[in-house]
């Protein structure tokens, strides 16, 4: 299926799901039933028949059942519409579905020989054409109703018109829409495939998926019961199902018939999904089945479909709309089988489907309580009653985890000992009549209850067990009352769900794409759960389900699965792996990458897929395929190019500790790991977390007093070595206590004490490590490495920063989150004397020149006005070229540095050259160094702080030849030169205020008007070209200008309006200083020095630069006013359109200047206080301000904090 049929598929079901969840919200509201509103009471609505109180009444009860099951009350309706809407949805989908592939006659597709109706639309005209004259849709709903009415007689679970979601029906309106849009909108090529079922369900819950993924950064998210199916179900594509399949069931199969394996009889095969979703795995899983059953011959093709559906496919869901539809699809692949070999496709009373969902509410009180009396002499069934509600409690957050035949099974077995017992003791009572006098024959002949046991078959007692709780449940249905049947329906639910939990060999083959849901999203009650029963695989329900799913396998039984690749290294899940290399045998992984999912836009889940079996198999190798990196991964594996194989005993990752899946590793370098020393070398610790960013951390630029705010290394930056570490933390008394109460306070032996720092999670970047400083405080995400005693700091930040140690890293955790517990893990050699001493220099080497880089930034802590100062020359151009030039000669200078560590690096570990290109590769270093002149132009378009290693990655040349030749060639262009001098501006504005110049005469209240036309005073344009002047003399001051308008495109005073503060917002990360205060269409302009704020600032732009500018419009507006009278007078036409023009244009500014008058004294009396931080006092003056700086959260939580 191609992508527009897709984004088709997803438009019309969207619509129509639009369509019916109105329509069906009206017809509730007919019924007094609302959301957010209290319901009319039945008595109350006197325009309803019998059989409408009725209906309502039903209504009632299965919302109700909602409640039960976890929905607050307006939620169980909105649920229960959605549900309604899926289930009429679903239905004309699966009709239209049937009457594409011609398994039904035409229902709804209208054609023009039929009078615009469908084949049975007209057929039914016919036969009913007066009943349908006075149907406003023709008869359709009717129609439509004795269709589903038919199907449900041979596929019950979609086409039960008796269910709770069948109490409502759609308007003839909506209905007729709907069968429109999926007829005229999906192509009958689209509706031909067995995906499209699939995607329907994924397109109608698109919504709910995307509201769920905008949260998921929220604080304190968690998904809740209703989101669950939303949020976990991803629809897993065609080739991933076929890989999966063929290495699981197809393998199973070859294998037994190669005598690898015991072999069996088809029938005895048995195959489950325990997160079916909408049956992608079983659909694929049926076709497997079939051909096997064709090669078999035991079965004619008239009988294989009904086969396979009663002995070979089992699944479960948590949605029970997706079990609907899995159901659906398999009833019409059964069809279709029939109808391509020629045979009777009437599946009435001939299909026997082992699907079910996980979601059944087992409603209590007084139903449960007649069941146990009774049934009060039958111990066993009393039991079995009390194991299913206490394992079906929350099933639908549970779904497949929960194990009712971890109890059932003991259950049964002391149910069998009984009977053997009691058997085995009458036997032996008749024996002994039959030899009385001779009892020494007795111990002679004598058996063991065990061995009774073995011999005795139990199927029949079992199978009546479970018969007797069925007959239970069946009994129930018979009443005519609307709880009796919901409760029967979820017992028979449950029953079914634990019938496929109790296959007593366990399933040959195991596959499913679990849901993904880390710990912290978790419902409570799902968190405790998964923690109580999946400890080791509680951080994630994917890995919860790796650890089921090999639980539902028998001795020989194959897994296959697709799930995200963090369980293969990380510390959290070490339990885990474990627990799979000493039980199970790894067969074949391979490696996805990112992007496996398309309906996930931006998803960042590197994914796996895998098989492994269920007893471990000694001395055999796993293999392990990496195409991560190849471009046609939907191919493989057909594909070869880029596809990199690696053949390991398992067993080898045991030598690292926590036994992460290194599999890239070559044994050379894996045997390293025996010794993991970190820990001799130095002390890694997570320290402080504030549990509330916003609050408590700052730039330092946002504070003045140092004695409240500490420096704290929280930069997200991927530099190494040294990186802007322009960030503070609130160390106030206060702060520390909040800090102390949520267990934040860590660490603290190790503030400001001076080390080497990292952060655990660098965005699209290796790991990288930096400088501590003496003064700096370590924070929880950016923990610090703490040499011992006779470890030199600067070798060790070298060696950290070295190619094969950030490799070391990459293997130990390939997920981009280096824990404490990883940096630990890293084994490190003992170095020669001579290399200590030689990475020592050229660490400090690079530490000097980076921070003199880091200088030359006005947001970074080491900012040195002088260095920026020193650069410039007597043109504005040649001064830009400096930076750019300054600042890639660094670049190319840290780079030769870092490859004579490396080079060192690799000596002392052994490492050949083959695997130096491997550690390289891997490290996603580019060593291409063919320039092609093509990247001249994209060298070039870079702008003035490029992130080299990714634009090696980009362009694909290694590193120092892009720096070497953008040197050479002076390959700097417009972008770059531009955003130089943007930032040159700002210095300069900087220096203006006082910022970063204490010779120039100070602005005392930090207010510069942009236009000096109505002041007295200079303004902004002007003290620019002054300090122009004094930084690169009068002489050349002109021409500097001239220049700085070319770079621009325009002029300074524009620049200054209209992009400026815009500019100094983003380089200022958000936390602007220089703020632009305007009027709606600017008449009014000027700036205000953040440092200097005090209470009187806005008093002072109202009543002194606001104020002189609208007396002086008013002034003008009465001059030009009394002269275009006096024009008029005159009879002077010409000047009379002149004058009028004048009083227009001073008219409306001053209408602009006025609304910003009124803005301020909206805002007055303004306080501010910069201890506090920019946001928390720009957000108050944001309604005057060129342009907004907060976002809608920032601006909710302030106010939320000072409580306005």
């Amino acid at each position: 299926m191609n992508a527009e049929q897709k984004k088709s598929i997803k438009s019309t079901i969207l619509e129509c799901r639009d369509i019916l969840e109105k329509d069906i919200e009206q017809v509730l509201i007919n019924y007094g039933i609302y959301i957010n509103k209290d319901w009319v009471n039945l008595r109350d609505l006197k325009n309803l028949t019998e059989e409408q109180a009725n209906n309502r009444n039903n209504i009632e009860k299965a919302i109700e059942k909602l409640e039960k099951g976890g929905f607050e009350k307006d939620k169980a309706v909105m649920e229960y519409i959605k549900e309604v809407s899926y289930t009429y949805l679903n239905r004309l989908a699966a009709l239209r579905v049937m009457e594409v592939r011609g398994l039904i006659d035409e229902i709804l597709i209208p054609r023009g020989d039929y009078g615009n109706r469908s084949f049975i639309g007209s057929r039914f005209y016919e036969v009913a054409r007066e009943f349908c004259k006075y149907e406003m849709d023709g008869g359709l709903a009717y129609l439509l109703n004795i269709m589903f009415e038919e199907i449900s007689e041979e596929i019950r679970m979609l086409f039960n018109t008796g269910d709770e979601y069948s109490f409502v029906t759609p308007s003839s309106t909506s209905l007729l829409k709907v069968i429109e849009l999926l007829c005229t909108n999906i192509d009958d090529e689209s509706w031909k495939q067995d995906e499209i079922i699939g995607w329907i369900y994924q397109y109608f819950n698109s919504r709910e998926k995307s509201e769920i993924f905008t949260r998921q950064n929220q604080k304190d998210f968690f998904i809740t019961i209703d989101e669950v199916p939303a949020t976990t179900q991803i629809f897993t594509p065609g080739w991933v199902v076929n890989w999966i399949i063929d290495n699981s069931l197809n393998k199973v199969y070859s294998e037994m018939q190669n005598g690898l394996r015991d072999k069996k009889n088809v029938e005895d095969i048995k195959l489950i999904d325990p997160c079916c979703g909408s049956g992608h795995f079983l659909v694929r899983a049926y076709d497997v089945f079939y051909e096997m059953y064709v090669e078999e011959g035991k079965y004619t093709k008239k009988e294989i479909p009904y086969k396979i559906l009663e002995n070979n496919i089992y699944g479960i869901d948590i949605d029970l709309r997706a079990v609907q539809l899995a159901v659906l699809i398999l009833f019409i692949k059964t069809k279709t089988y029939l109808k391509d070999n020629g045979y009777d496709t009437n599946t009435k009373g001939k299909l026997s489907v082992n699907l079910v969902c996980a979601d059944a509410i087992l409603l209590n009180g007084s139903r449960l309580e007649n069941l146990k009396e009774k049934h009060k002499d039958n111990k066993t069934i009393l039991k079995m009653i009390e194991i299913i509600y206490e394992e079906f409690e929350d099933v639908r957050l549970k779904g497949s985890l929960i194990q009712p035949e971890k109890r059932l099974f003991p259950l049964f077995e002391e149910f069998k000992n009984r009977i053997a017992k009691k058997e085995l003791d009458k036997a032996k009572r008749i024996k002994r009549k039959q030899i009385k006098g001779q009892e020494n024959l007795l111990e002679e002949h004598s058996i063991s209850l065990s061995d009774y046991k073995s011999q005795r078959d139990f199927t029949r007692e079992e199978r009546e067990l479970m018969d007797s709780l069925n007959a239970i449940y069946s009994e129930a249905i018979k009443a005519n009352d609307i709880s009796r049947q919901l409760f029967a329906t979820e017992a028979t639910k449950s029953i079914k769900l634990v019938n496929i939990f109790m296959q007593k060999t366990g399933y040959d083959v195991v596959v499913t794409n679990p849901p993904y849901m880390g710990i912290g999203n978790m419902d409570i009650k799902l968190k405790n759960f998964i923690m109580s029963n999946y400890k080791a695989g509680s951080e994630d329900l994917y890995s919860a389900f790796i650890m089921r799913c090999e639980e539902f396998l028998n001795d020989n039984g194959i897994l296959g699965m697709i799930v995200q690749h963090g369980f293969m290294f990380t510390s959290k899940y070490t339990e885990l792996r474990e627990s799979i290399l000493k039980n199970n045998q790894i067969e074949e992984v391979v490696h996805l990458g990112t992007g496996i999912f398309e309906e996930l836009t931006g998803e960042k889940v590197n994914s796996v897929m895998f098989t492994l079996s269920k007893t471990k198999q000694h001395n055999k190798k796993s293999e392990f395929i990496d195409i991560s990196n190849c471009i046609n991964r939907s191919e493989y594996p057909k594909i070869t190019d880029g596809v990199k194989r690696y053949l390991i005993n398992q067993d080898k990752f045991q030598i690292i500790k926590g036994s992460p899946f290194t599999y890239k590793l070559s044994e050379n370098i894996l045997n390293y790991f025996l010794d993991s020393n970190f820990k001799e070398y130095a002390h890694v610790q997570r320290g402080l977390s504030t549990y509330n960013n916003d609050k408590y951390l700052r730039f330092y630029w946002e504070v003045n007093d140092f004695k409240r705010w500490k420096w704290i290394d929280k930069i997200p930056g991927n530099d190494r070595y040294v990186s802007l570490d322009n960030m503070v933390v609130d160390f106030s008394e206060d702060a520390i206590e909040f800090y102390k109460s949520r267990g934040g306070f860590t660490g603290i032996d190790y503030y400001n004490m001076g080390g080497i720092y990292y952060p655990r999670s660098p965005y699209n970047s290796n790991f990288s490590a930096k400088y501590l400083h003496t003064d700096t405080i370590i924070e929880d995400d950016k923990p610090g490495i703490f040499p011992k005693q006779d470890v030199n700091i600067y070798f060790l930040l070298g060696l950290m920063n070295s190619n094969l140690i950030i490799f070391f890293l990459n293997i130990i955790n390939p997920t981009n989150h280096y824990q404490v517990g990883d940096v630990n893990r890293l084994p490190i050699k003992g170095f020669e004397l001579v290399y200590i001493d030689e990475i020592k220099k050229l660490t400090l080497e690079n530490i000097e020149r980076l921070r003199y880089k880091f200088s030359l930034l006005e947001t970074s802590r080491y900012f040195e006005s002088d260095n920026v100062l020193n650069l410039f020359s007597n043109s504005m151009k040649e001064s830009i070229m400096n930076f750019l030039r300054i600042k890639d000669e660094i670049e190319l200078a840290v780079f030769e540095n870092d490859k004579i560590i490396n080079n060192l690096v690799y000596d002392t570990y052994k490492v050949s050259e083959d695997e130096i290109e491997l550690i390289e590769d891997q490290n996603g270093i580019n060593n291409n160094f063919n320039l092609n002149k093509s990247n001249y132009n994209k060298l070039i378009n870079v702008d003035n702080n490029p992130n080299y290693d990714l634009l090696s990655l980009k362009l694909n040349l290694r590193k120092d030849i892009l720096i070497r030749t953008r040197l050479e060639k002076e390959l700097y262009g417009e972008k770059a030169i531009k955003k130089e001098q943007e930032n040159i501006i700002n210095f300069l504005i900087g220096c203006i205020f006082g910022r970063w110049d204490n010779d120039i005469d100070s602005i005392v209240d930090g207010i510069i008007p942009v236009n000096s036309s109505v002041y007295l005073e200079d303004d902004i344009v002007e003290k620019i070209y002054n300090i122009i002047i004094k930084y690169f003399s009068e002489q050349y001051a002109d021409n500097i200008f001239d220049e700085i308008e070319n770079i621009l495109g325009t002029s300074i005073e524009r620049y200054i309006i209209k992009d400026f503060f815009k500019n100094h917002s983003r380089s200022y990360e958000k936390r602007p200083i220089y703020w632009h205060i305007c009027s709606p269409k600017k008449t009014f302009n000027c700036f205000v020095y953040y440092h200097k704020l005090d209470n009187d600032t806005l008093y002072k732009v109202k009543s002194i630069y606001l104020s002189q500018m609208i007396d002086r419009y008013e002034e003008d507006l009465k001059y030009y006013t009394n002269q275009l009278i006096e024009t008029r007078t005159n009879g002077d036409k010409g000047k009379e359109k002149d004058f009028k023009d004048k009083c227009s244009d001073l008219e409306a500014k001053l209408e602009d200047l006025n609304i910003l008058d009124k803005n301020i004294m909206e805002i007055l009396p303004y306080n501010p206080n910069t201890d506090e931080g920019v946001l928390y006092n720009i957000i108050p003056i944001e309604p005057i301000l060129s342009s907004p700086v907060s976002t809608n959260k920032e601006k909710e939580d302030y106010y939320k904090e000072v409580g306005k």
